[in-house]
């Protein structure tokens, strides 16, 4: 009787402060189609609303966002994120959440048929609505922390949306290829520092580095006429074998083309180099992605104890500060090594060696 009684009080709780949320203009909610939102809260980053029926018979729905209230809370209790959308789609008597209408969505979203214009329309529609986040991966970044970005295939599956298949990528030179010799450093505790490694005779160890470059260009038949921008792809390897040069040259091909996309706005990535927005976008997804993968009992889940911030410090006294990749990779190190590390400059020279492999770091964006 207690559980459901505070089940209660807390779902009330979101579903006032939705309210005093648009009251007070605070939420920007934008439908991105018939059975998904984005919900823009002040200057945070956009959160991604979606509803499913439920499979059969049943008329009952699912709603579920990228926010960590729900994450955590949910499905049990509904976020404020979902409240408001649900408190918005019922003021509009002609908008129905359990049956969408086509002929709603032909007056909301520009046709896809018809002449030249219809179609341009569509394009600068759908070129202009908020990226879903859900749509960011992260990836370890050279020295401490990790940066967003898009999947490859996900640009080019994005593209066939929008254009329609009427879009092409051309290399336009040959990869250039350049290669030298890296000294191999590691972390002296003693003197506090990096220093070259040596091998059994007091020589100093190197390992073969190199980094590819190509340039290509992206087409799009917009209007009928054609949108054109090339751009220049990288990607670094290690090593002096054909797996790692191939897996390079693939890289920098992938790397081009989305940087080519870029130029085309929100849709393919180009909010992501906003420095503010790139420090956070994607976390929540990998940590809905952990949870899932590490799903808790609902009956267990309500019955835990409220998570209390953790003091990490580094054995040298200093604390972690408050960057979420420091920490992350401060807990892994821990947990991998038993301890915790020495410095921060100790966990820098951890997470390098981590990376020191012969797979390019670009081919998996």
């Amino acid at each position: 009787m207690q559980k459901t009684q505070d089940l209660t009080q807390a779902q009330v709780e979101r579903t006032e402060r939705a309210q005093s949320a648009i009251l007070a203009g605070k939420f920007q909610v934008t439908r991105t189609n018939p059975h998904q939102w984005t919900v823009k809260n002040g200057d945070k980053l956009p959160y991604v609303v979606t509803l499913r029926r439920s499979q059969g018979d049943s008329e009952e729905v699912n709603w579920a966002c990228t926010c960590m209230d729900y994450q955590q809370r949910g499905p049990q209790i509904l976020c404020k994120h979902i409240e408001g959308v649900r408190l918005l789609e019922a003021a509009q008597p002609q908008i129905h959440i359990d049956q969408e209408k086509e002929s709603h969505m032909n007056e909301t979203i520009p046709s896809n048929d018809g002449n030249l214009s219809d179609r341009l329309s569509r394009i600068l529609w759908e070129l202009r609505q908020p990226l879903d986040m859900s749509r960011v991966k992260r990836r370890q970044a050279p020295g401490m922390g990790s940066v967003p970005y898009l999947e490859g295939y996900d640009v080019i599956d994005r593209a066939n949306s929008i254009f329609g298949f009427t879009w092409s990528f051309d290399l336009i030179g040959d990869p250039v290829i350049v290669r030298w010799q890296k000294k191999v450093l590691i972390w002296n505790q003693q003197e506090k520092r990096k220093i070259p490694a040596l091998d059994a005779n007091g020589n100093v160890q190197t390992e073969e580095v190199g980094l590819v470059y190509i340039t290509g260009k992206v087409s799009v038949d917009l209007d009928g006429k054609t949108y054109s921008h090339a751009d220049l792809g990288r990607c670094v390897f290690t090593g002096d074998t054909p797996e790692a040069l191939d897996m390079a040259l693939a890289g920098s091909a992938t790397d081009c083309l989305k940087r080519c996309f870029r130029q085309l706005g929100e849709q393919f990535g180009n909010l992501l180099y906003d420095k503010e927005i790139a420090q956070n976008a994607g976390l929540d997804q990998n940590r809905s992605n952990s949870t899932s993968s590490t799903a808790i009992p609902t009956s267990k889940a309500n019955s835990m104890p409220p998570t209390t911030s953790i003091v990490r410090k580094y054995g040298d006294g200093v604390s972690v500060n408050g960057n979420v990749s420091e920490q992350e990779a401060f807990d892994q190190f821990k947990e991998k090594t038993g301890r915790v590390p020495a410095s921060k400059d100790e966990l820098r020279n951890w997470l390098a060696s981590q990376r020191a492999t012969p797979t390019p770091a670009s081919v998996a964006a």
